[in-house]
């Protein structure tokens, strides 16, 4: 008999789970938690209509899964689209990648950086010969200071924090580096722009998330035999040793061999019984996790961009644009993003201003262009916060319980809670499981 798994939760890291179980000839149900009519105003906006992807070269584990998905021609690394930045004085400089290997492609990259005072270029670079000859050691409690307070202590000016380096922060973290914590902006910074050349590259698909990997998997696992099924999941039944079921609402109890829970963490305590809160500090410090809210504004214009772009934007209201063509069309979907808890209480009005002035500022030669239509998407609870000292609370896919497992951007990764971390939260989900179902 094959052995069976329910997935709680159609999020990326739920269906990479079940698609990689799927594979190995689990029988899986993947249960879509849907909350009762009212309770849905609590809920949050799902933040993958709020950021457009992007993608990395570093995100291995996620183009890794599109290839398996046969998605992967439509997610194309290109040389032509790089990280751009506008400065203050309404300059565009581009962060270049000379045909070096890594790391100097990234050293060399940021030596002839003209958006960065040549000051602050110098004293990183010597920052990055002294870290590498230990002369001294790099500090291990980074991550209980921000990356302010480490950027300030290795010389790098305040105007080199606040434009160049807080740009960049809040793209790859969603937060400026005073919020975030510094062992988390330096670890991030080194996995995309010091270990490989190709990590650094960027690709903006025309398809949305939904179509690259969420319908794709779905179908897949449907393919494979598995079951898709849209209920509200009350809680989860445990005995003293193990779970032994999952409650719907309206329906009878459901078991299986494993359990993985994919929701958002803010879901994770209202499906345990309080005593398991109390007693087991791993539920305790699901708890304690926090995110950061999101606003985007998608603008559609009726003029083409000739490839996507990436504007990384300095002392605007908004912090960072991402271009790209309408399929089959002559018109732009610009997205402009803003993180952090700035633009919660702004009007739909208000940001509609701001951006089509950001837009304007950035690209002046499409000052001229007509906006077709528009959307605005707050999310309250875009990304998880990458403060000091969250890193530790973020916890392993294996909970006290030998059966059941949680899956989400926000477990224990050792990256930043990111696309690619739900992906590979997923996958060590499934390995996990499969491990010890030979034990």
């Amino acid at each position: 008999m094959k052995p069976t798994a329910l997935v709680v939760g159609s999020t990326l890291a739920g269906l990479t789970t079940a698609l990689r179980l799927g594979q190995r000839g689990y029988a899986v149900t993947l249960i879509e938690h849907a909350e009762p009519r009212d309770h849905i105003s609590a809920r949050h906006t799902s933040s993958d209509h709020a950021i457009p992807l992007v993608l990395m070269g570093g995100h291995t584990a996620t183009r890794a899964l599109l290839e398996t998905l046969g998605t992967s021609n439509d997610v194309q690394l290109d040389d032509q689209i790089g990280f751009e930045l506008l400065l203050s004085d309404h300059r565009l400089i581009r962060l270049r990648r000379p045909p070096l290997p890594a790391p100097l492609h990234a050293l060399a990259g940021l030596a002839i950086f003209a958006g960065m005072p040549a000051r602050d270029r110098w004293r990183f670079l010597m920052w990055v010969e002294r870290t590498w000859e230990q002369d001294p050691a790099l500090q291990v409690d980074l991550d209980s200071h921000t990356a302010e307070a480490w950027l300030r202590g290795i010389g790098q000016s305040e105007y080199a924090r606040a434009h160049i380096w807080s740009p960049l922060s809040r793209f790859l973290l969603g937060d400026d580096v005073n919020t975030v914590s510094a062992a988390v902006l330096l670890t991030t910074l080194m996995r995309h722009f010091l270990s490989s050349r190709s990590h650094s590259q960027l690709a903006i698909p025309l398809l949305s998330m939904d179509q690259l990997l969420h319908e794709p998997m779905r179908q897949a696992l449907l393919d494979m035999g598995g079951t898709i099924q849209t209920e509200f999941v009350d809680r989860i039944a445990f005995n003293m040793q193990r779970v032994t079921g999952i409650q719907p609402m309206t329906d009878n109890l459901r078991v299986a061999d494993w359990y993985i829970v994919a929701l958002p963490h803010q879901c994770v305590p209202t499906l345990l019984p309080e005593r398991l809160l109390t007693r087991f500090s791993y539920f305790q410090h699901i708890g304690e996790l926090a995110d950061t809210p999101a606003v985007a504004v998608h603008l559609w214009i009726d003029e083409a961009v000739q490839s996507p772009r990436l504007i990384l934007l300095a002392g605007r209201t908004f912090h960072w644009i991402c271009l790209k063509r309408v399929a089959d069309t002559r018109q732009t979907h610009a997205v402009l993003m803003m993180t952090g808890p700035s633009g919660s209480d702004r009007s739909d009005e208000d940001l509609l201003k701001s951006a089509e002035e950001d837009l304007r500022t950035a690209l002046p030669a499409m000052s001229k262009s007509r906006r077709i239509s528009h959307h605005i998407v707050r999310a309250p609870r875009a990304s998880l916060s990458m403060r000091p000292g969250m890193t530790a609370h973020r916890p392993l896919q294996q909970s006290p319980f030998p059966n059941l497992f949680f899956a989400g951007e926000w477990t224990d990764t050792g990256i930043a809670a990111t696309v690619e971390s739900a992906v590979v939260s997923g996958e060590r989900c499934a390995h996990a499981i499969l491990d010890k179902s030979v034990e």
